[in-house]
């Protein structure tokens, strides 16, 4: 007894899995387009690629009454196949001819259309197949597959064939994609095939098209440019010449969209060369009417001169023009990627042969991420800049010694405005690796200083009234108890007194420190006249009076 069930589960190990997978590798079907006269003996389809070339082969020849047997008609009642058969060969055919790009590397020449050749990381790699993908349309309503399957009747061998799904959405892909009115208008020469598969009527029109299109959108980008010349108002001026760029591409791509989709419907090599083109317009129009409302945004906000947002009522204005500046960034960031994304998805072609180029791209991709690494790294450090606002638009700075003020932060440089009207670029990363002092990032008030060497001799007292009674007199110096006279050192030249001095408004700043050594220096050199004693220090030189020095010892 024993015995007996080892025996069965052997049988069983050994039959029954390779029978599963054989049932596994083909649709089977009692019997195969039973309203149709017997297969022609020369029709091999007993491959993918010999089916799909027998049945491109036939439609060249408009030999429909073969190609028909290249379909799965057992969908339609046996008394209709052999006319619904022809009609919908001849419809597929068009379709084919007009919107699908067949990778043929796809349809390999053995009946399991096994891949010997394939990776070991492809999910398909040594499985045999039954079924083939040969496109994607899109109808109104949703996408279509367009599928070759292998089917095996009870009476025959396996054979591939397009499959039941496909037949039965070949009518409603006709209506969408097969000849228009004003193209079956046409007179039958033009309506031939030409160079590169093309008909002729589209190398014609292709051309005359694109002329069109762009004469239609200079006239668009010509009237925005006159209606704004007529627009009194700067606000509204700006609107309508921030709306040119945009209109202009949506028009353009509109109107090669709709001639190429609906008045004459190209053919697939060409429809996957414009689709990309056309989303890239809109997609570009709608970036560009974004990015221009927020640059008026901007516009209304910042001020003409960039060292006037460094004014301490224009804090909130510092503000909002970094975090609009950082939104810009972001939604043209974001806007390239979606863009890149709708376009592949919407391009055919990458369906057929992207995949294939994509699975290869690994090392191109390493190399681009490495050739792109500092690109990458300034974007993401100038949105790092304008998300923690260590440094505004507006702001003072102090920048490698260089005084100087934010005027942009674009996505791979800092442009920084210097007090003498030039301008500093420095480029992200170096401008975040390198320290700088802010001088109005937390309080926009600032305390200058002035330090002069003075003779021990010197009334320092005398000195403190005279500083406190002309900065208390000075509109841009303040609060007064931030106004300081101290000695705060001594060498071999003599003491070091220090003035300070608040100053509420950065822009004051350099101004007011000037304004200050300048005054002190004349108070020095009065009390010098008024006692008689030199205070001020020049190298053991004294002056005698007519712009000379002569050598005094009693001089500090």
């Amino acid at each position: 007894m024993r015995s007996a069930i080892i025996l069965l589960l052997v049988w069983w190990a050994c039959f029954l899995p390779e029978d599963a997978t054989a049932q596994e590798t083909v649709f089977e079907v009692e019997e195969l387009n039973a309203g149709l006269p017997v297969r022609p003996d020369g029709l091999d389809i007993l491959t993918p690629q010999t089916a799909l070339e027998a049945f491109l082969s036939a439609a060249d020849r408009n030999d429909f009454d073969t190609a028909r047997h290249v379909l799965n008609l057992n969908g339609i009642d046996p008394s209709a196949q052999a006319i619904r058969g022809y009609d919908l060969a001849r419809k597929l055919d068009a379709i084919i001819d007009r919107k699908l790009v067949i990778s043929w590397q796809a349809l390999l020449e053995r009946p399991d259309s096994l891949d010997a050749n394939a990776p070991s990381e492809n999910v398909m790699a040594g499985q045999p197949r039954r079924s083939l993908l040969l496109g994607v349309l899109e109808l109104s309503d949703r996408p279509v597959a367009v599928r070759l399957n292998r089917v095996q009747p009870a009476d025959g061998p396996a054979v591939w064939v397009f499959s039941r799904q496909t037949v039965d959405v070949i009518d409603p892909l006709f209506d969408r994609f097969g000849p228009s009115a004003l193209e079956q208008a046409l007179p039958e020469a033009i309506r031939a095939k030409g160079p590169l598969g093309l008909f002729w009527w589209e190398v014609i029109g292709i051309p005359v098209l694109v002329i069109a299109a762009g004469a239609v959108g200079l006239a668009v980008w010509s009237g925005f440019t006159r209606i704004g010349q007529r627009v009194g108002h700067s606000f509204a001026a700006g609107v309508v010449r921030g709306l040119r760029l945009p209109m202009t591409l949506f028009v353009v791509a509109g109107l090669v969209w709709a001639s190429t989709s609906y008045v004459f419907i190209v053919s697939g090599l060409l429809s996957n060369i414009l689709e990309p083109f056309v989303v890239l317009a809109f997609v570009g129009g709608v970036l560009a009417m974004i990015v221009n409302v927020i640059d008026a945004a901007l516009d209304r906000i910042m001020i003409a001169r960039v060292e006037e947002l460094s004014s301490p009522e224009n804090e909130n204005r510092r503000a909002y023009a970094t975090t609009i500046l950082a939104l810009r960034r972001l939604v043209v960031v974001n806007a390239v990627i979606a863009a890149a994304g709708i376009t592949l998805t919407v391009a055919n072609v990458f369906q057929t042969l992207g995949f294939s180029l994509l699975a290869g791209a690994g090392a191109l991709t390493l190399v681009l991420g490495f050739a792109a690494r500092e690109a990458l790294g300034n974007i993401l450090g100038s949105l790092q800049i304008s998300l923690n606002r260590s440094a505004r638009v507006g702001d003072q700075l102090i920048f490698r010694d260089t005084l100087c003020t934010v005027e942009r932060i674009q996505f791979t440089f800092v442009q920084l405005k210097v007090w003498d009207d030039t301008r500093l670029i420095v480029p992200v990363l170096d401008f975040i690796k390198n320290s700088f002092v802010n001088r109005t990032l937390v309080d926009n008030g600032m305390t200058r200083q002035v330090v002069l060497t003075l003779s021990p001799r010197a009334d320092v007292e005398a000195l403190r009234t005279h500083y406190l009674d002309w900065a208390k007199a000075d509109p841009r110096i303040g609060p007064d108890d931030g106004l300081e006279c101290y000695v705060i050192g001594q060498d071999e030249f003599g003491m070091k007194v220090r003035f300070l001095a608040p100053v509420s408004d950065p822009r004051d700043g350099w101004n007011v420190e000037c304004a200050m050594r300048e005054e002190m220096i004349s108070a020095a050199r009065g009390l010098s006249d008024d006692t008689g004693l030199d205070l001020l220090p020049h190298l053991g030189t004294a002056d005698d009076g007519e712009g000379a020095f002569s050598a005094d010892s009693d001089t500090a």
